[in-house]
């Protein structure tokens, strides 16, 4: 592992700063901003306001204690209440009385009011976090740029953040690089983003611990949707171990939407004489088991014009090692669920492709896999009859990837990586996939409702 100055380019910071600003848990009229010190500092605050009065409100901040690497830090965060929803809001955090990031002001905006009719946009993306041996990843951070520019309010992930097991190392700071290391708060990736578009991250396999519930915190947004963001042990089906492992669902609203962020997910390491897919199916998507009971309900419960879907392991996936979880499929399972109660769109993740699904029956969601933010991209093959358009990329193919439906094949790994930036104006949505090269391919617009 080496020691780097990697400060950001947008502001001149303090030494003591580790993770540059960013923030999540946007929900109402609240939101939380997330940062990392040495542990020198003692005391931490953000100042915040409306554009031109960035210092009319102080929130004190409280902290954690974590590693990265050998090194230990301070991870701070900070609830900011009181918002005026969907106006713009710019903010600094100190350490103590010291300004941690100059002069720099990052601008964000509160969560968008529910009788709203703006437009606004939200990007999704997965399977993202992953540096070669020398740290670096330059398909990721082409990404990371491409988001930071999108426009996004916020962003969705469908799970699979910070490989390959989701540690504080993983996930990193602004100083240390090396193999496995910096992945997500390294200079080149979510640092260029998060301090101004909110993140709501989805579980995923890799990462079934603790970490990502320190990191991303989301108690404010699960609590008012009465949902689960907290550790929880599960024991012992399929002769799997009594495991801690992370309960992590949610909903929230923004304008006419409503937002689903669920758990599909398990871990590598605990699987028993069963499968990931059966595993995580008897964990959580049987009837009796609490996020279908807590789904179900809010289904029946929050009756929107528009609403979307968030999990890991995917609907359909023409990927032979990361494919269709079929145990989600048919009459009382999460995809007949959600169709059923109106969700539009789902997205997953798991599977390092592009794929955009027809309805695989009537009343069923449209289904996106978007697993291309920055993990190594994988084949797509024996294309399936509700595949309308996907590509993939395989190492032993060196001028072409792969492709079904009504893609063509990419000619580049680069084409391969993909974030998707969605559109909601009323009952009216639009699906921009966008790769690494900044193009956008397989648009599509939607009417819903």
């Amino acid at each position: 592992m080496t020691l780097v100055a990697t400060p950001p380019a947008n502001a001149r910071i303090s030494g003591s700063l580790r993770r540059y600003p960013y923030l999540s848990d946007l929900v109402r009229r609240t939101i939380t901003v997330n940062w990392a010190t040495t542990t020198t500092v003692d005391a931490g605050s953000v100042r915040w306001g409306r554009p031109g009065h960035c210092s009319a409100h102080r929130t004190n901040a409280s902290r954690t204690g974590i590693t990265v690497g050998s090194t230990s830090e301070y991870q701070w965060k900070a609830q900011l209440k009181g918002l005026k929803r969907g106006k713009r809001y710019c903010y600094r955090v100190f350490g103590a009385s010291k300004s941690l990031i100059g002069h720099h002001k990052p601008t964000f905006r509160a969560q968008i009011p529910r009788r709203s009719r703006a437009p606004f946009s939200f990007a999704v993306f997965g399977d993202w976090g992953t540096v070669d041996a020398g740290g670096n990843n330059a398909g990721q951070a082409k990404l990371m740029t491409h988001i930071a520019r999108s426009g996004a309010t916020f962003a969705v992930t469908t799970g699979d953040t910070a490989y390959p097991s989701g540690s504080q190392t993983n996930y990193g700071d602004l100083v240390q690089h090396g193999a496995d290391t910096s992945t997500i708060f390294g200079r080149q990736f979510w640092t260029k983003a998060g301090d101004r578009i909110p993140l709501f991250n989805a579980q995923g396999n890799h990462g079934m611990n603790a970490t990502a519930l320190v990191n991303w915190p989301q108690g404010n947004t699960a609590s008012i949707s009465r949902g689960a963001y907290r550790m929880q042990t599960y024991c012992c089906r399929n002769r799997t171990n009594a495991a801690s492992y992370p309960s992590a669902w949610y909903a929230f609203n923004a304008g006419p939407a409503r937002f689903y962020v669920l758990q599909a997910s398990w871990a590598d390491s605990n699987v028993g004489d069963s499968t990931l897919y059966r595993n995580d199916f008897d964990a959580h998507w049987r009837r009796r088991r609490a996020e279908y009971r807590w789904l179900r309900h809010d289904l029946r419960t929050h009756h929107r014009p528009v609403a979307f879907a968030f999990f890991h392991f995917p609907l359909y996936a023409d990927n032979s090692h990361e494919g269709s979880d079929h145990l989600l499929h048919g009459r009382g399972g999460l995809e007949h669920l959600l169709g059923s109660h109106g969700v539009d769109i789902v997205f997953n993740g798991h599977a390092h492709i592009y794929q955009r699904n027809r309805r695989s029956g009537r009343h069923m969601p449209i289904s996106y896999v978007t697993g291309g933010g920055g993990a190594k991209p994988e084949p797509v093959s024996n294309c399936s009859r509700v595949d309308a358009y996907a590509i993939g990329w395989s190492e032993s193919a060196s001028t072409h990837g792969s492709a079904c439906g009504s893609a063509h094949r990419p000619t580049s790994i680069d084409q391969v990586f993909n974030f998707l930036l969605v559109r909601v104006d009323g009952r009216t949505v639009t699906v921009a996939p966008t790769n690494a090269n900044g193009h956008r391919f397989d648009v599509r617009t939607y009417r819903f409702g």
